[in-house]
């Protein structure tokens, strides 16, 4: 008996596990975010400051998706807070988004410091990061406004009492991390500019460091200028041990491709955008194939794609593709780590061993939705042997897949990952179990 896959999406799934981007407002949802103690403290001391015709601000993006946030900013042993939220009339108008820092009185009481205007009409993201200056940490807030695809970045200080901005800059990517090895972490920023005389839309990646209590900035970099939009962007290593960003780019073409910056002879570099016509083809692929760590090493491995053994002439919206995850060495080379089937739904990748290089193919079961295994036999329409077959349940599911034979190799939040391998064990192809785990991955 066959078992029928019960719907489960796999973005439902993740709702239940993280944080939603949503922005709440507290005037217009059902029931407000639940605030803890501290935090009722925090908004207690507010109101009483600003008065209580606000709506809380929620950031979204970044580590930091509460509109409270609360963390040490002056490097004493209590922390203070950071409340975001706009004015709101009689008619629901707003007055602007504010920024507000509140710290802990004498008394032990929050009291608030003051007050500082937004510079736009939603929070992207808040960094809470030390970047040089001491034993100060500073604060990054990304703002957004409905209108403009770059955003604001505004960064603070909290010292002597008071808390002031700094420095201000523009961005389409932000990230911050100690992408030098000086020790302290800096700001690495991807801004896009039209030219006004050619309308040409170009792109460069900078440096912000913190130096003498003020914020400097390097001329940057040129990033690739066939980017539309920046979709995602992860910090981590290259294979030799230096730190990088990874940004995947939407082209023009309505592709995704990846460019590198990272820290090299006292500046920053894109090797995509100085080898482009070497580079830019090995990491360009389908949207949703995005770059990321794929086996915790901490470095990234960037995807490519080519039609799976069988879907070679097939239309593209019938091919199942085979994804390759390379990694970029110096110099200028992109070497392939793993290669397999990644089913981008489900989260998760099946890498193939060697000896099912040119061997193996994919194919969907349409009843039970399951991805099969077939040794590849010329003709993709044809019988073929099954090698294995990979189900996605939910963890009330699986009990009856196991009851069928299916054996439990991964789970990951609400979804368990199961596989049935043949009884028959004479077809070299089969893989053990212990294969199959070690050539699993899931995906973030």
């Amino acid at each position: 008996m066959k078992l029928k896959r019960a719907a489960l999406p796999l973005a439902a799934a993740l709702a239940m596990t993280g944080c939603s981007p949503v922005n709440f407002n507290v005037d217009n949802i059902l029931t407000a975010p639940k605030l803890t103690e501290e935090q009722s403290e925090i908004h207690e001391a507010l109101i009483s400051a600003v008065g209580n015709n606000i709506n809380l601000k929620y950031p979204r993006n970044g580590a930091n998706r509460s509109a409270y946030v609360i963390a040490d900013i002056d490097g004493e042993e209590s922390d203070e807070a950071l409340v975001f939220y706009e004015y709101t009339g009689a008619a629901g108008d707003s007055d602007g988004l504010r920024v507000n820092l509140l710290d802990k009185n004498a008394d032990g009481d929050w009291v608030s410091v003051k007050e500082i205007a937004g510079a736009g009409t939603e929070v992207d993201q808040v960094i809470i990061t030390p970047m040089g200056n001491g034993n100060q940490i500073d604060v990054l807030v990304g703002y957004q406004s409905i209108s403009g695809e770059d955003k604001t970045l505004e960064i603070y200080s909290y010292s002597d009492g008071d808390f002031i901005r700094i420095g201000t800059d523009t961005y389409s990517v932000l990230e911050t991390f100690d992408i030098n090895s000086d020790g302290y972490n800096e700001i690495i920023t991807i801004q896009r500019g039209t030219n006004q005389d050619t309308g040409i839309v170009t792109a460069k990646a900078a440096l912000l460091e913190l130096s003498g209590g003020e914020i400097t900035k390097s001329d940057g970099i040129d990033m690739c200028d066939n980017v539309a939009s920046y979709i995602n962007s992860k910090t981590g290593y290259l294979p030799d041990g230096r730190q990088a960003i990874y940004i995947d780019g939407l082209t023009s073409a309505g592709e995704l491709q990846t460019e590198i910056v990272y820290y090299r002879y006292s500046a920053l570099q894109n090797p995509m955008q100085l080898r482009s016509e070497k580079l830019l083809p090995m990491c360009t692929r389908p949207t949703g194939y995005y770059s990321t760590d794929i086996d915790d090493d901490g470095v990234i491995e960037i995807p490519s794609t080519k039609p799976m053994l069988g879907y070679e002439n097939a239309v593209a919206e019938e091919q199942l593709l085979m994804t390759s995850w390379s990694v970029y060495r110096d110099f200028y080379n992109l070497e392939a780590r793993y290669s397999g089937y990644y089913a981008i739904s489900d989260g998760y990748a099946m890498m193939f061993p060697s000896r099912w290089t040119d061997q193996v193919t994919v194919k969907k079961d349409t009843d039970t939705g399951e991805t099969v295994f077939y040794k590849y036999s010329g003709d993709i329409n044809s019988d073929m042997t099954e090698l294995m077959r990979i189900a996605v349940a939910s963890k009330q599911e699986s009990e009856d897949y196991l009851y069928e034979g299916y054996e439990l190799i991964r789970s990951k939040g609400q979804l368990e990952y199961l596989v049935k391998l043949p009884t028959n064990k004479r077809e070299q192809l089969i893989l053990t179990i212990d294969e199959v785990q070690n050539n699993f991955y899931t995906v973030e």
